[in-house]
């Protein structure tokens, strides 16, 4: 096996221009490398390249591709990760504010400490709760050592243990944290949750577990233009007409790529703030499409025209 070895700029170019890929303006792309490392947009320009097995070795041919289609593949991705980012950053927030009235509704400000009173007493044992609520407190401590949080001072919002309230608590979680609380809540407090965004808890459940992975990728400059779930999310009927189905011999199966996200996105947001902007996302997926029509398959999307009505989609929720 041969061990990788460092290259400098200029062979990290040569290299592309070996397996040919058209470099263009040599000088200027190397300038490029520098800043934007050669297996990142290696990764971009996999979907594009011709990738064969040869003697045990993966070959790959990128003929026909230009350096300044990669790099344009690099750049609407980091744009749409920003604008995805945004609108999921608003679902988080959202769920946050809603999850603290629940919990400080029924149970009262500390009320949220003692997971027995909130939980779903049938699904977990007493021992796996007890356990959730050790773990959960522990490290909310520490939290609460770390933070600078100016209200954290006023001890009107802590208890005599030096919790805070639960509006507080909630607040400082991060959205992982966040959904581990939500999947333990009892059927009535998600039931109320979910009425919030007009869906199913199982739907709701699915999309926000959904919505944090595709958060992590976003948040750490991964790719997401050709992400593929690995679980796909429960489907609302209204995308239908709109997502690309895989034909197999298992039959016919829903898209698990990006364009099920951004539905999960547009129906959350609609119950959020009907007066969204979307107009930078939608840009950019048109953007994406028109530079090859073929993206729109790679997105999940049915077709150009799903991605072009998109607006017509966003704008049928706000009515509903």
């Amino acid at each position: 096996m041969n061990t990788p070895i460092a290259l400098e700029w200029e062979k990290q170019i040569d290299l592309f221009k070996q397996r040919g890929m058209d470099i263009g303006d040599a000088k200027l792309n190397q300038e490029k490398l520098q800043h934007i490392s050669y297996y990142r947009l290696k990764e971009f320009a996999r979907p594009l390249a011709k990738i064969s097995k040869k003697n045990g070795y993966t070959d790959i041919s990128y003929d026909g591709i230009t350096f300044k289609q990669v790099l344009t593949r690099y750049y609407q991705d980091k744009n749409l990760r920003i604008n995805l980012l945004h609108a999921i950053e608003k679902i988080e927030v959202s769920l946050k504010t809603k999850v603290s009235y629940i919990l400080g509704k029924n149970y009262g400000a500390f009320g949220y400490l003692n997971f027995s009173n909130w939980t779903n007493r049938t699904k977990f044992k007493k021992f796996e709760i007890e356990k959730q609520q050790y773990y959960f407190k522990s490290k909310l401590l520490k939290t609460i050592e770390l933070s600078n949080h100016s209200e954290l001072k006023n001890v009107q919002n802590l208890n005599s243990d030096g919790f805070p309230s639960v509006w507080l608590t909630i607040d400082m979680l991060m959205f992982g944290e966040l959904i581990n609380l939500i999947d333990l809540m009892s059927k009535n407090n998600k039931k109320q949750l979910a009425s919030f965004y007009n869906c199913s808890v199982k739907e709701l459940l699915s999309w926000i577990k959904c919505l944090n992975f595709i958060r992590n990728i976003c948040a750490h400059n991964s790719n997401i233009l050709d992400i593929q779930l690995q679980t796909t999310p429960v489907k609302n009927i209204d995308w239908d007409n709109h997502l690309f189905v895989i034909s197999g011999k298992k039959g016919n199966r829903t898209t698990n790529r990006l364009a099920i996200v951004i539905f999960i996105i547009i129906d959350l947001v609609a119950q959020i703030n009907p007066k969204y902007d979307w107009k930078k996302i939608t840009s950019n997926l048109k953007t994406i499409v028109k530079s090859n029509p073929q993206n729109a398959h790679l997105l999940g999307f049915k077709d150009e025209k799903s991605v072009e009505n998109l607006y017509e989609y966003i704008q049928s929720k706000k009515t509903n």
